[in-house]
């Protein structure tokens, strides 16, 4: 499958990202899965060349990194406090969403 990026980064699959073409919502959106889960190396590329060339997508990833570094920081019971406030959803829920995003993927690409 061949997903297209607002600025015409072409990605051919959920998960790979183009070195040279990579967006600042792809940018903002690796900046963010940095966070929980380790970027391939592809991606990794993508975000240090693009965040070279884009100072917003470069602010970004400090600001949501400095973000992380200070909620980790925090005293355990804020960290207890907000994860009790967080929302979260049912199994169901889940399901539904994951269902409607990839019916759209679908519909999108067959666009």
């Amino acid at each position: 499958m061949v997903l297209q990026g607002k600025r015409g980064g072409i990605m051919t699959e959920p998960g790979s990202v183009s070195l040279l073409q990579l967006s600042c919502c792809e940018a903002s959106r690796l900046a963010s899965e940095a966070l929980d889960r380790e970027l391939t190396r592809r991606e990794r590329w993508a975000l240090r060349i693009h965040t070279c060339m884009c100072s917003a997508c470069r602010r970004f990833s400090s600001q949501v990194s400095l973000l992380r570094k200070t909620l980790t920081k925090a005293p355990e019971s804020w960290r207890e406090h907000w994860q009790a406030r967080s929302v979260k959803l049912s199994t169901q829920r889940r399901e539904t969403i994951k269902r409607l995003l990839s019916d759209a993927s679908r519909n999108d690409a067959q666009s």
